[in-house]
């Protein structure tokens, strides 16, 4: 095997929903590795990416989707399933494993224990772990008992050398429809429960500005849940939904016609919608954690903990400060960060 060039397939394919994986796959063949991405099955999926491509090294993003499943006995399934694929993987194949972690558990909060247990199962045979900050690596060591030399903090790359930029604010603002003189909010991103969405509507309904202008732009695959926002939200003309999957071409619009972008996350570990506000250089309204607090400590006036600086709070102070600062280092934070050691772990 090449220590420099490995052969690699990349599980699961997020598709085109989420292109952090994506712009990984076309940096690592920029630097000259064979990448291939892995079909999803119901079950086996690492199976048949061993027989496909007979890779040297198994790169996992996310694997809870092969851990979990509707219910408990079908979770338990999935996890054996995927647990024997692990040890054929190691044992018999002699596969490296690379893996980032993302989060420390789901985000929906299910079958915790299981999964809990398979993925510490899973952590300790893989050979290179990456997270995103010292905070997570120590949470990370101590949750799962894993050796300190195998995990790494290594950023992503940063996404204005994937995405188009070229539009204007008032280009922007016009394209979507958006009063030019006005205050834009922007959430961007899938719609899902722990993003804190009903939080964001409630807290900006209070706000009763009538200058200011709400842009919400993603999909949720959840129509009871996609109905209970619409209901929260229909008596304010001042909210403008974009419930679409935003095309690659489009993603410019929406940042750029943005003051702001707010992600009120009830619970975050890391997030890639944090890294793309800021490789659009922008402000970010978002949770305090001690990831946050690290990464986006320069504007902590915009970090909301819920107990004593609601959320609300940095919707008002937003509109009060020197936003193009903040955004212009946010920007410069995704542009120097250490990315290009993603290559160096995935070499043997």
């Amino acid at each position: 095997m090449s220590s420099s060039l490995p052969k690699v397939v990349v599980l699961p394919d997020a598709g085109a929903e989420n292109p952090f994986q994506y712009e990984l796959v076309r940096y690592l063949r920029k630097h000259g590795m064979t990448v291939n991405i892995g079909k999803k099955y119901t079950l086996g999926s690492t199976f048949q990416a061993l027989k496909t491509y007979h890779p040297e090294v198994l790169y996992y993003d996310w694997v809870h989707s092969f851990i979990l499943g509707k219910s408990l006995f079908w979770s338990c399934i999935k996890s054996l399933v995927f647990m024997a694929e692990i040890l054929w993987a190691k044992s018999f194949q002699r596969v490296r494993i690379v893996h980032t972690l993302h989060n420390l558990q789901n985000h929906a909060g299910i079958w915790l224990g299981l999964e809990k247990h398979v993925y510490r199962f899973f952590l300790r045979r893989c050979d290179s772990i990456r997270v995103y900050s010292d905070t997570t690596k120590q949470q990370a060591i101590s949750r799962f008992g894993l050796n300190p030399e195998v995990v790494s903090v290594i950023q992503d790359l940063p996404y204005h050398t994937y995405y188009p930029n070229e539009s204007t604010k008032a280009e922007s603002r016009e394209k979507l429809g958006v009063d030019k003189g006005g205050f834009v909010f922007l959430f961007f991103g899938e719609i899902k429960p722990y993003k804190g969405i009903h939080q964001l509507l409630r807290a900006y309904s209070a706000l009763g500005s009538s200058n200011t202008c709400l842009v919400i732009a993603g999909k949720s695959y959840d129509s009871a849940y996609w109905e209970s926002l619409l209901v929260e939200s229909n008596t304010n003309p001042t909210i403008h939904w974009h419930h679409r999957f935003i095309e690659d071409a489009d993603v410019q619009y929406f940042f750029n016609a943005a003051d702001v972008v707010v992600l009120p996350f009830i619970r975050i570990d890391h997030s890639g919608s944090i890294d793309l506000a800021m490789s659009f250089g922008k402000p970010i309204i978002t949770l305090k954690t001690e990831g946050t607090l690290r990464l986006l400590g320069h504007q902590s006036e915009l970090l909301f903990d819920n107990t004593f600086y609601p959320l609300i709070e940095c919707l008002k102070i937003a509109q009060e400060i020197d936003l193009s600062a903040i955004g212009k280092k946010n920007f410069e934070i995704a542009d120097t960060t250490n990315y290009w050691d993603i290559v160096r772990i995935f070499e043997a």
